[in-house]
């Protein structure tokens, strides 16, 4: 009897799972699936919609040649796209993985530093990011500061002094333009980086402290350490972290393919050509996750237990 009472237990606990994820599951086969094939279709049809529905006329690669060969901008867009998704995904790694080894340190308040770094994820989910837009589209109306962002007016003048600074010490004009963009983007990395965060901070803590108990044993220092056994150990959430970095930064309306997407679908009714245009940026994408994964995937240490 007690038996088959653990039985149904674990059945349960195993069925509850598949209850969690019914959701995502329900959306993505009813909504995002039929909607991706749809996009995909589209991307090689003329397509016009009106009262009666809606007409395609299969044009084959003609949108792909266009964009490529005849658009004047897709390319620049594309290309900075491209860029800046990697650039900022790599800016966002590095900080979120040095704030998640101060976090991992012991100190008075570390519960509470971790909840701060972790705020603006939610800030800038779902309905709290609509209020916060509102509130602060209000308070430029109001002020006529219009400043915006998370640092405001004051925040980014700041930010422009130490870029204007940064370009009177340094000679080599790429290495200031570099640092300049870094520093201006800093409001974005921050926001970016809490789930991050939180991946880094898990891969710490899940190493085994008998590793650096033997590293001290044989006289290893902090510096070794972290080579020779932090860093290696983490490679397989650095990876992860690459990949939703890249995912959740690819969409950002500031690289402006979006924006053009979005003109060319409901500005100019050129809904085939938008299609194609979004799969061509995110064929680019997998290109760039898969150089990635091509390079890293023989870096990564695993720890047998």
């Amino acid at each position: 009897m007690l038996k088959k009472r653990r039985m149904k237990i674990t059945n349960w606990k195993s069925y509850s799972g598949y209850l969690f994820v019914l959701p995502f599951i329900f959306g993505l086969a009813v909504i995002f699936l039929p909607a991706l094939v749809q996009s995909f279709i589209f991307a090689f049809h003329d397509v016009e919609i009106d009262f009666g529905g809606i007409t395609r006329t299969f044009v084959g690669l003609s949108h792909v040649r266009e964009a490529f060969f005849v658009d004047p901008t897709f390319r620049f867009v594309l290309g900075f796209g491209l860029f800046y998704t990697v650039t900022d995904s790599i800016q966002i790694l590095i900080f979120s993985f040095f704030i998640a080894n101060i976090l991992n340190q012991k100190f008075i308040g570390r519960s509470f530093a971790r909840m701060i770094f972790f705020l603006p994820v939610i800030l800038s989910a779902g309905f709290v990011s609509e209020i916060r837009d509102a509130t602060d589209a209000l308070q430029g109306g109001i002020i006529g500061g219009g400043g915006g962002g998370a640092f405001g007016q004051l925040g980014t003048e700041t930010l422009l002094e130490i870029q204007e600074f940064l370009m009177t010490i340094v000679d080599n004009d790429r290495i200031s333009s570099i640092l300049g963009y870094a520093i201006m983007n800093t409001t974005h990395v921050i926001n970016s980086s809490g789930v991050q965060i939180l991946i880094f901070l898990m891969a710490l803590r899940s190493i085994n402290p008998s590793l650096f108990e033997a590293s001290k044993v044989e006289g290893a220092s902090k510096w070794e350490e972290f080579w020779k056994i932090t860093f290696p150990l983490i490679t397989p959430m650095i990876f992860v972290n690459f990949v939703y970095t890249i995912i959740a930064t690819f969409a950002n309306p500031v690289y402006g393919i979006m924006q053009l997407v979005r003109d060319q679908a409901f500005g100019s009714l050129r809904i085939g050509y938008a299609s194609a245009l979004s799969w061509i940026y995110a064929l680019g994408v997998l290109i760039v996750l898969g150089i990635f994964a091509l390079i890293f995937s023989k870096r990564m240490h695993y720890l047998d237990k």
